[in-house]
């Protein structure tokens, strides 16, 4: 009866899934689109900001809301200062429960919102690794941000020092988009050296470290 009752909440939700597929098509483009975003959130006026922070908390379980196009459009519309805090304080709070959630209830809760062969290429990645390791690891495009904070989770780091990581990470992100977002082509490319030696300077800090703790 439990193999039954699997395969057909199997089938029913890939028949939902056909069924719905153009709205879901719609909702990924407007999730991508920050344009449609920011007019959508100045519709709704004053809930604005309350759903977009419940929008960045939800996206670090949900893979489909593309966090960056939700961060540019933060500071589109509340200027750098009001989109980077908006962001920042949304996604580490999202962060910090993925990283206590992944704690409590193992790789198979983490397991639910992250694929597992994800999970196990960056378990052995992060492996002794501390807080420079994971603030790079939420703000680098070609690493999964979100997924990170399942892999610390599931990790030897201790919360303290996740917490530092998170902070510094998703702040370097949402400067970054938030920037972008309210300042756009303005933004001076003088700016951008200082913001890309920050992230140099970082890395190469991190080399030194890892080098020292393999010696």
């Amino acid at each position: 009866m439990k193999k039954i009752f699997v395969i057909a909440s199997l089938l029913a939700l890939l028949f939902i899934s056909w069924e719905t597929r153009q709205s879901i098509y719609s909702m990924m483009v407007w999730f991508s689109d920050r344009d449609a975003v920011a007019s959508a959130m100045e519709q709704i006026g004053i809930w604005g900001p309350v759903t977009l922070f419940a929008l960045f908390v939800f996206q670090v379980f949900l893979a489909f809301i593309p966090g960056q196009a939700l961060m540019v459009a933060c500071g589109y519309l509340y200027g750098f200062w009001g989109g980077f805090l908006l962001s920042w304080l949304s996604l580490v709070i999202g962060g910090e429960l993925a990283f206590v959630l992944a704690r409590r209830y193992g790789r198979p809760f983490a397991e639910r919102w992250v694929a597992p062969q994800v999970l196990s290429r960056w378990d052995k990645a992060a492996d002794g690794q501390g807080i420079v390791f994971f603030s790079l690891s939420l703000v680098l495009p070609l690493i999964p941000n979100d997924a990170m904070c399942y892999v610390a989770g599931l990790g030897k780091i201790s919360r303290p020092r996740f917490v530092t990581a998170n902070m510094l990470g998703r702040g370097m992100a949402c400067a970054l988009t938030s920037a972008a977002g309210a300042f756009g082509g303005a933004f001076s490319w003088q700016a951008w050296v200082v913001i890309l030696s920050i992230f140099i300077l970082i890395g190469i800090a991190w080399q030194i470290h890892r080098s020292r703790k393999t010696s």
